[in-house]
């Protein structure tokens, strides 16, 4: 008797362990597809921010027991006079700061009616790294200080190029302008004043990363603020229990660079 007690006492023992591991397995299987479908409905709203589908998502149910919680676009940079691009940037990355706006109906298209456009003296790039920055800003001498030409073909866009590298021998070969310590707390390096007197209309800078990478940089500006740099999709989807938030920094485009020669040309094309 004592023996089939034993028995029975192992056995039994070793059955609630194999069930207590399949239900764990089946919570854990259960969480994890509701975390994949989580994820998928947050995808599928940043998906319909992107193709401009909506600018604002609430509860939208996409069967399946998934569902957008909420999705919606946010102005990113506008109205500010210090902006982070947080992204990483590689030797020969580039990054885009606009001086002007883009058209709400169009963003391929440049305006300054009715939408903010910088009309400030000066900014100014900081970022960490040993790496150099080149500043390209762009200028429309058809337009006028605070607007944009009538008629915009930006025909009359010229470029003015700004350098500057914190590393001394560097500069020696390079010629590139001396950095000065960073006035923004988690920044080393800063190009100072960039003075924008004489630009016009300035319209957008291209920053170029060299000699190696920069965990991202900040813009400030001097005399106004800038307008909007992008949108900041933020979508959360849920499953079951499961909640998923992404967010999407979805900058404003600008020419590639390859392009710009023939873009920005003061003459006609011809083949």
């Amino acid at each position: 008797m004592l023996l089939v007690i034993l028995g029975m006492a192992v056995v039994l023992t070793i059955v609630l362990s194999v069930v207590s591991r399949s239900v764990t397995d089946v919570s854990v299987t259960n969480v994890e597809e509701g975390s994949s479908k989580a994820f998928s409905a947050a995808e599928a709203g940043i998906e319909r921010l992107l193709i401009g589908d909506a600018s604002f998502i609430s509860n939208l149910d996409l069967g399946n027991n998934a569902s957008i919680q909420s999705a919606q676009s946010l102005v990113l940079g506008e109205g500010e006079t210090s902006f982070d691009f947080p992204d990483t940037y590689n030797s020969g990355d580039l990054a885009t700061v606009w001086f002007v706006s883009h058209d709400d109906t169009n963003i391929q298209k440049l305006s300054c009616t009715g939408k903010p456009c910088f009309n400030g003296t000066s900014f100014s790039i900081h970022w960490n790294g040993d790496v150099a920055v080149e500043v390209s800003v762009y200028y429309d001498t058809n337009g006028s200080s605070g607007v944009i030409a009538s008629t915009p073909n930006f025909s009359g866009v010229k470029v003015k190029r700004f350098a500057f590298d914190p590393n001394a021998t560097r500069r020696n070969n390079n010629k590139f302008s001396a950095t000065i310590a960073s006035s923004q707390q988690g920044y080393s390096y800063s190009s100072g004043d960039i003075s924008l007197s004489g630009l016009t209309r300035p319209l957008f800078a291209r920053v170029k990363f060299l000699y190696g990478s920069a965990s991202g940089f900040r813009v400030t500006t001097v005399g106004g603020a800038l307008p909007s740099q992008g949108r900041l999709l933020v979508s959360k989807g849920a499953a079951s229990n499961a909640t998923r938030q992404i967010e999407v920094r979805d900058y404003y485009r600008a020419p590639i660079e390859v392009f710009e020669a023939g873009i920005f040309s003061q003459g006609d094309l011809t083949k």
